[in-house]
């Protein structure tokens, strides 16, 4: 039986992880708007051979979009796959709901106090930092929902095959399968399909290709990198439940584990 601090904690390890959850995603989304440039302590695509850039171009919300990688597995690993789709939906709807607020934002009139820049100058970067096209802002989403729940399917498929043991393994074996499902989606429907189905001019199925290639890579290292910070926060959600609460929840999110 659980005593009621044990619930009790529970209760508050769901929601801190929903809240997480839901903010980093809607983060990275915010983010998304603006690009920017780096390479991988050297390495850069053309030395990969993925293209002849120099550098790797990411949307800055890479910066906050890995930390949801964790998350997803947390919280698969501790409630199941069952709640893992009701927080996909919780942040795709907290996101459709923003959406008119920023644009509303957007095109609220700019005020400017000091005279260090023009009120149009400050409108414009607002536009620019925060506005995001319909066609992004689709394609993401759609995106984010399929990859999510083949993360959630692949980590309860490789959890029951190591008997629950290795989890670096089911957390990197999950988030290799659905990002790179979650990066073709995004590029080939925001630059490919969706402006093709509305007549626009759109991006080659070649160069989108290598395109999603490159953004995979970069996806795919930053999860090892990140590998660490899945086992302290697993250890974080260990010590504050307790051990044996901990195990035993986890076993409740996933009671076909081979004994």
């Amino acid at each position: 039986m659980r005593s009621e601090r044990d619930e009790k904690r529970r209760e508050v390890l769901l929601l801190t992880l929903c809240a997480l959850f839901v903010g980093f995603f809607v983060t990275a989304e915010i983010l998304g708007a603006k690009l920017w440039k780096f390479t991988l302590f050297g390495l850069t695509p053309s030395a990969l051979g993925l293209s002849g850039d120099a550098e790797f171009v990411a949307t800055a919300g890479i910066l906050a979009f890995p930390l949801t990688f964790i998350l997803t597995d947390i919280i698969n690993e501790y409630f199941g796959r069952r709640i893992v789709r009701v927080f996909t939906f919780l942040a795709i709807a907290v996101n459709i709901i923003l959406q008119p607020i920023i644009i509303a934002a957007t095109k609220a009139p700019t005020v400017v106090f000091g005279g260090q820049y023009s009120e149009e100058t400050a409108h414009q970067a607002y536009v620019i930092a925060f506005g995001q096209t319909p066609t992004i802002v689709a394609a993401s989403l759609v995106a984010f929902a399929v990859a999510q729940f083949v993360d959630a399917w692949t980590f309860t498929w490789l959890r029951k095959k190591t008997g629950g043991k290795m989890l670096w393994l089911r957390a990197q074996g999950s988030t290799v399968v659905s990002q790179l499902i979650d990066t073709g989606i995004v590029i080939f429907v925001a630059f490919v399909v969706i402006p093709e189905l509305l007549g626009n001019e759109h991006m080659t199925v070649g160069r989108a290709a290598v395109i999603s290639l490159t953004n995979y890579v970069y996806k795919f290292l930053i999860a090892v990198l990140i590998t660490p910070l899945l086992y302290f926060v697993h250890g974080a959600v260990n010590a504050w439940l307790g051990r044996e609460a901990a195990e035993a929840l986890a076993r409740t999110a996933h009671p076909t584990d081979p004994v």
